[in-house]
């Protein structure tokens, strides 16, 4: 004779989990995002070894300057990575200045200059920056220039009390100018 677990077992419709997925919040998510992004720029992605901050990279120009993308503006357009008909390309101008990474666009919307991290890897440079607003929240800024076109990614996050705004955006740029003594070794 079978036990009434064995018969429940049998006759109970198997149970499905219907909560909604976790979800972190706060400072929580800030901590998983810089964890996860070191463990990105030190292990995944394009990046050979650790990526270097341009300041620290040594120039391989005849001008001293405090990064190797130094001098380079890109003229842009950036559109939603989820691209629908109604979504527009904005037009944007991201500068290299200095060591820091900079966009015209952004600038608008208090976004500040950023330092700017490269890897270069053959005739491709990969680059990484985070912008922050103190109102706006943070673009995380990465791509790769080859040659005088530039193609990445930059995603905005802004995160509220009632719901975060996370999207991906997609770039592709050209060379606009290009200062004496910005030459990218191997060009």
């Amino acid at each position: 004779m079978q036990s009434m677990d064995a018969i429940r077992e049998k006759h109970t419709p198997m149970s499905v989990d219907i909560r909604p997925p976790l979800r972190i919040v706060g400072s929580a998510r800030s901590i998983a995002t810089a964890i996860l992004l070191t463990i990105l720029a030190t292990t995944v992605g394009p990046w050979p070894t650790k990526p270097v901050l341009a300041a620290e990279q040594e120039s391989k120009s005849t001008i001293a300057a405090a990064g190797p993308l130094d001098g380079r503006t890109f003229g842009a357009s950036i559109v939603r990575a989820s691209v629908a008909e109604q979504d527009r390309e904005l037009g944007d101008k991201l500068m290299f200045i200095n060591g820091m990474f900079a966009s015209a666009l952004c600038r608008k919307f208090n976004f500040g200059d950023a330092p700017y991290w490269i890897r270069q890897d053959g005739d491709q440079v990969h680059f990484l920056a985070e912008m922050t607003s103190p109102t706006d929240g943070k673009m995380i800024w990465k791509g790769t220039i080859r040659g005088d076109t530039l193609e990445g990614t930059m995603r905005w996050i802004k995160e509220r009390w009632y719901w975060t705004i996370d999207t991906e955006h997609k770039i592709r740029g050209t060379l606009d100018t290009k200062t004496r003594g910005t030459r990218l070794s191997g060009e």
